[in-house]
């Protein structure tokens, strides 16, 4: 459990380093700020799609960033030497672009529903891989990111793409 934790730890890292005070410009939807109330709850995820997604329900960590944001929630479960999270935030697609820890951008179709597939941080091979999708609830993110202990060289965006099919229609729209 310790191992999830630390992982965990460097999860919130990376996020927070990738959308920290450097991001600028104020998230809106229909001109509207978004508060951290209105953003979509990523831990309400159901059971059934974290199972199909090969998840274990029972690892869920609901404070992946281990400090309170007032521009975040999010939740993350382990897999088979990976995690994967699900993240809202207030920020917009064209903050994440704007932003050098997002890299790579490429648009997706996940399901029935256009997103924008990045991966984050400057590691080489890639460690961690999102899908971002643009919903009435803030920007939501499908992660996958490696266990600090895989040596695998499998890119993380096969995880997100393999998970984020069972995650989309619990998405709002």
């Amino acid at each position: 459990m310790r191992l999830v934790g630390l992982v965990g730890g460097v999860f919130a890292v990376f996020v927070l380093a990738g959308c920290s005070d450097d991001v600028v410009g104020q998230p809106e939807v229909s001109g509207a700020p978004l508060t951290k109330e209105q953003l979509f709850d990523p831990c309400g995820v159901p059971e059934s799609a974290l199972v199909a997604a090969g998840v274990d329900p029972a690892s869920k960590d609901d404070n992946p960033f281990t400090v309170g944001r007032d521009d975040w929630k999010g939740c993350d479960w382990s897999a088979d030497g990976y995690y994967i999270g699900i993240i809202s935030t207030t920020h917009t697609l064209e903050e994440f672009r704007s932003n050098d820890r997002f890299h790579g951008f490429r648009d997706v179709t996940i399901g029935n529903r256009r997103a924008v597939q990045h991966y984050v941080g400057s590691q080489t091979p890639p460690n961690e891989c999102q899908i971002t999708f643009d919903t009435s609830q803030g920007r939501v993110s499908v992660s996958a990111m490696r266990f600090l202990s895989n040596k695998s060289t499998t890119d993380p965006c096969e995880w997100a793409n393999a998970a984020a099919p069972h995650f989309v229609a619990f998405l709002p729209q």
